[in-house]
């Protein structure tokens, strides 16, 4: 089982990886009880390096990083995503979006297969957080939130966290 983002007590999602000698009814147990105390179970087939969630994210960081260097500011980076995709993402997630965005995934498939693999290919390898453009993204950003501002800002964060939970929530509960 694995808690893996910050902070941990506003994800539920919890990555369920047995492994391969594991008692399938162990596997069940789990996530039964997870499911019980309010968590979100997920099943994850084979241990893979830095799991899910990690490797999603990742990805994205990794394309932002990309598009920093001459494409858009980290403060316009950080829009797009809460301001946009996040906010879809923030009730379902890429795959059920793709699914809704066009007739099925087959039609999705169809109408945009071409598009994103010559996109993917355009993302080039992958480059450390390291370096100038560490220093350059990291000012920008300390700009905007001095570090002496850091317990302000992740209170105004887990105030929005909480209130998203509180109405994913009643959502939930009115549609079932």
């Amino acid at each position: 089982m694995e808690i893996h983002t910050n902070p941990p007590f506003y994800d539920p999602s919890v990555e369920i990886i047995p492994a391969p000698w594991t008692d399938p009814e162990v596997v069940v147990t789990t996530k039964e009880l997870m499911t019980e105390i309010g968590q979100v179970p997920v099943l994850v087939k084979k241990e893979i390096d830095g799991f899910v969630l990690n490797r999603i994210q990742y990805a994205i960081i990794g394309e932002c990083w990309r598009l920093y260097e001459g494409v858009m500011s980290a403060e316009d980076i950080d829009k797009v995503m809460s301001e946009g995709l996040g906010r879809r993402y923030a009730f379902m997630g890429p795959l059920e979006t793709a699914f809704l965005n066009a007739d099925g995934l087959l039609v999705f498939g169809d109408l945009y297969c071409e598009t994103l693999y010559r996109v993917q290919c355009s993302f080039g390898p992958p480059q450390k957080m390291e370096g100038p453009t560490l220093e350059k993204i990291h000012n920008e950003i300390a700009a905007r939130i001095p570090l002496e501002k850091l317990y302000e800002r992740r209170k105004w964060r887990d105030i929005r966290l909480a209130s998203l939970q509180k109405l994913k929530n009643e959502l939930d509960e009115s549609h079932s």
